[in-house]
């Protein structure tokens, strides 16, 4: 079922041609926050319409903010087309004739009614002067709802699956394909919530790169989950397969303890996340092949397990030069392989931890890819093929998701 339409008005829309020959319209800024790892988008909300921060969950249903702040806001009849829309697969009900909605913030692990209402979302261009105005769909919360979230942050942008995350939104409106790009960094990141072909994003070079893998679709209660699933049929470390037990790699499957199967891609966990029995076959192996370098093991530094002594690492493009982990997808000749900066934390001045933790025996799923492995890789959503592209570490070929900032493209067209 489609969204009816909303209002739509776009200001100044006409694609801009920056350099290397990259065409660009809409783009959302991204930036980490140090105390949280969380990473924060800025759009505009309202009226008066002014900066919002909003803490980005990748596999989040829809865009919530605590309610307040704006005049132009109108909620939503519980028995409309766009509640319909808002509510599948998700619990709903009536308040006074209005969309009762459930609003989740699940780096708090919170969750509250809040109101399904329509007000002005504006995202940026790159241009000093243009935007997109829309009247989105997004939820209204109650305020406890920000518990756990970074200091400036006023809700959640949720990137899932469905017709109302805010890139759904925006394609429906524009009459595109559903497609966003997203492109994280340690300091500053970016969406691009309507990216069409990513050689018009990020040039011919990057996109020319990218590896192409299915998404899978997971139902949950009878009710298809707006996360992102891949399929990771085994792990290598330097080149070698790990021993694991395969039903954990599958989505559908479980392991004996009756913990959930596959791989989910997330913001919300900071670092990888692998099952118990995962993340002590991938340690002993990393150890392993560690000490083959001859890298020097020291007293770990939580929540790490497996920690090295920095002074002698060789440092790379990517990084420092460690065992390579490998994700094997669905075959052996496409794998996405982890390099040194998206492996390795540096937890002080004299040493770097593996970064993966341990997600106990009865996680949601067997391995949940975190921010930090994701971070200066670019990954093309194409919601409408059901398709995610990567590239392997930008740092490999000295460019990083930072010079796709806004701030950064303008200094380059100057």
């Amino acid at each position: 079922m489609a969204v009816p339409h909303s209002p739509f008005l776009l200001l100044l829309l006409s694609s801009l041609t920056l350099f290397h020959g990259q065409t660009f319209s809409l783009v959302i800024p991204l930036t980490k926050d140090s105390l949280t790892n969380q990473y924060l988008a800025t759009v505009f909300h309202g009226s008066p319409i002014k900066p919002v921060h909003l803490a980005v969950d990748l596999g989040g249903r829809s865009l919530w903010m605590a309610c307040g702040g704006s005049s132009s806001s109108r909620s939503i009849p519980s028995r409309s087309i766009q509640c319909i829309a808002a509510t599948a697969g998700g619990r709903s009900g009536s308040v006074g004739g209005a969309c009762n909605v459930i609003a989740r913030n699940p780096f708090g692990d919170l969750e509250g009614k809040a109101i399904l209402v329509e007000d002005t979302v504006a995202v940026g261009s790159l241009g000093r002067s243009t935007a997109a105005v829309i009247v989105a769909l997004h939820s209204c919360a109650p305020r406890f709802l920000l518990q756990g979230l970074a200091k400036s942050v006023k809700g959640v942008l949720g990137l899932g699956r469905n017709q109302i995350s805010l890139p759904a939104q925006i394609a429906t409106e524009l009459g595109s394909h559903r497609r966003f790009s997203l492109c994280l960094s340690s300091t500053n990141g970016v969406v691009f919530p309507d990216s069409g072909s990513p050689d018009s994003v990020y040039g011919s070079e990057i996109s020319s790169s990218l590896t192409y893998t299915p998404i899978l679709t997971k139902k949950i209660d009878a009710l298809l989950s707006p996360e992102y699933f891949i399929n990771v049929k085994a792990i290598k470390v330097d080149g070698n397969r790990l021993d694991l037990n395969k039903s954990l790699l599958d989505l559908e499957g479980a392991g004996d303890g009756g913990g959930g199967g596959g791989t989910r891609l997330s913001t919300v966990v900071p670092y990888t996340a692998l099952e118990s029995s995962i993340f002590n076959s991938l340690t002993v192996a990393f150890r392993a092949a560690a000490a083959a370098m001859n890298m020097k093991e020291v007293a770990p530094v939580a929540p790490f397990e497996a920690c090295f002594e920095s002074e002698n690492m060789e440092m790379t493009a990517a990084g420092p030069k460690v065992p390579e982990i490998e994700l094997i997808l669905q075959s052996e000749m496409v794998g996405w392989k982890i390099y040194g900066r998206n492996s390795m934390v540096k937890v002080n001045d004299k040493a770097y931890c593996l970064g993966f933790v341990d997600g106990g025996l009865k996680p949601r799923n067997a391995i949940v890819l975190g921010g930090y492995q994701m971070e200066d890789i670019v990954l093309d959503f194409d919601i409408g093929t059901s398709m995610l592209g990567f590239s392997s570490s930008l740092l490999q070929r000295k460019r990083s998701c930072s010079e796709f900032s806004p701030e950064n493209l303008l200094k380059r067209t100057g």
